[in-house]
């Protein structure tokens, strides 16, 4: 399954959960145990997308709200990306 997950995320392709879920063939709560080993083992990495505080504040940016400078926005989505590590396994499987 490991595998499966990274060939699709190397084709950068925006997926829902659901639909990464449904495309590797397994539940949600299975994946996301999945792309927490593949990320404690440098594979993959989660990058944020969207509004987010300003670079002087430096508090609590992840959480969508900073208690820092109050800023608090919806729109802020997380991807799931390959580092290096998981670019170069993808493409030893591929060779």
């Amino acid at each position: 399954m490991l595998t499966s997950i990274l060939e699709i995320l190397a084709r950068k392709e925006s997926l829902s959960m659901t639909q990464l879920a449904n495309e590797v063939g397994c539940s949600v709560r299975e994946l996301e145990s999945s792309l927490d080993q593949m990320k404690h083992m440098g594979y993959i990495r989660n990058e944020q997308f969207g509004q987010a505080c300003s670079s002087s504040c430096g508090k609590d940016r992840g959480s969508g709200h900073c208690e820092g400078c109050g800023f608090a926005s919806s729109e802020t989505f997380t991807f799931w990306v390959l580092t290096e590590r998981g670019q170069a396994f993808v493409d030893s499987k591929l060779k």
